[in-house]
């Protein structure tokens, strides 16, 4: 009489591996892209919108080596 209430399975939870890759892709489209930008708005001589991607660069790379250093420590 109450089948209405009856709740639907859960679904299955995403692989702590799934994080990991996604957070890695993420970090190097930032590294790829900042690069990129920061290389064509200095080359175009705007300064001032080339740091920002500088910045998001330089963090990406920093975190890509912060997280290859951690993954090594922990095998």
């Amino acid at each position: 009489m109450n089948d209405q209430h009856i709740t639907a399975p859960a679904p299955p939870h995403p692989a702590a591996g799934a994080h990991y890759k996604l957070t890695s892709t993420a970090l190097w489209i930032g590294l790829g892209a900042g690069m990129l930008l920061n290389f064509a708005f200095q080359a175009a001589g705007l300064w001032l919108l080339a740091a920002p991607f500088g910045l998001i660069a330089f963090a990406s790379a920093v975190a890509l080596i912060a997280r290859a250093v951690v993954s090594r420590k922990d095998r």
